[in-house]
């Protein structure tokens, strides 16, 4: 047996990183969610902080967190992929069933499910959660269902299943909770390689018009890294978690708003490599010498020195 609930007692493993946090990028308090789904209410989103004494480790924060603000330090995913076992049964402290406990079944995302079942079988008890002092069972049981879900899209080796086979997940119909009946299509697994899947999680997938000037915003203000400028705007559809921070930075920056971001998953684009959605050119900047990229065939400026440029134009013109 695996046990992560005494090692977590060790040491304190919740981390909270302000600069990721929405309510600190956009100024506000938006977003509530880590606040709202803990059950000992450590959470103080004024700070913001997390308070050690309360904590009960569930992992729920950082599950709901859109940014991964809050975050366990501790890495469940390699350490059960690294067990030699092929086929491994995952709950929480109150299961008695369970060859790695975990302090509760949360503490593991619907992307982690899925980077574990890529390499091993994993039976997931869930016999605790129904009469659980932190009323998860709903959240856990849509959760799993989903990444069962993803599983079988994504044609994965293993497909996670639950230890209780009483409970038949019903994601297919709860995703299409918002659909009239009458349009219910079942989906053929074998068709969905290239297509675009709806999904409300952490997947997110971005595209970019061509009235994208490269200017940068979506770049710095992405929690996960997931965009960058090389040779053009390159994006990682695996790192992605669709916080929505890319299209809130780019609505500012550019009046025509050119990035979407899509919560959906593609199968065939799902990598934590990078790849370009907007190619350009790279060229030195003839005012300051710094480096730029640009889709535009005669500019010579940077983005900096241009609005400098305009600005004193827009002076002059102002003066004739």
């Amino acid at each position: 047996m695996v046990n992560f609930v005494g090692l977590l007692e060790l040491k304190f493993p919740i981390s909270f990183d302000e600069k990721k946090c929405i309510n600190v990028i956009k100024s506000k308090k938006e977003c509530d969610a880590c606040e709202k789904i803990c059950p000992a209410n450590a959470i103080d989103l004024e700070s913001p902080s997390v308070e050690a004494s309360k904590c009960t480790l569930c992992g729920a924060c950082s599950l709901v967190c859109p940014t991964e603000a809050i975050k366990i330090n501790i890495n469940y995913v390699d350490s059960i992929k690294s067990l030699e076992k092929e086929e491994i049964s995952v709950g929480c402290a109150k299961s008695n069933k369970a060859e790695v406990v975990l302090p509760c079944l949360l503490a593991l995302s619907e992307k982690d499910l899925l980077n574990i079942s890529s390499s091993k079988k994993l039976y997931i008890d869930i016999s605790a959660c129904e009469n659980c002092v932190y009323s998860f069972s709903k959240d856990i049981k849509n959760f799993i269902s989903k990444t069962i879900y993803l599983s079988k899209i994504f044609k994965l080796k293993y497909i996670p299943s639950f230890v209780n086979e009483d409970y038949k997940p019903k994601f297919r119909y709860t995703h299409f909770k918002n659909q009239e009946k009458q349009n219910f299509k079942p989906l053929n697994i074998k068709d969905l390689c290239s297509n675009t899947i709806p999904f409300e999680g952490k997947f997110g997938y971005i595209e970019v018009s061509k009235d994208c000037n490269l200017c940068g915003a979506c770049v710095s203000i992405c929690p996960q890294k997931a965009i960058k400028l090389e040779g053009g705007l390159k994006f990682s559809h695996g790192l992605c978690i669709a916080c929505g921070l890319c299209e809130y930075a780019c609505a500012i920056s550019h009046p025509l708003k050119p990035l979407t971001l899509r919560k959906a998953v593609i199968p065939s684009k799902y990598s934590y490599e990078y790849e370009y959605i907007s190619k350009s050119d790279k060229r030195t900047c003839e005012n300051c010498g710094k480096t730029f990229y640009t889709k535009e065939e005669n500019q010579n400026l940077c983005l900096f020195c241009q609005k400098e440029q305009n600005l004193q134009n827009m002076i002059l013109d102002f003066l004739k």
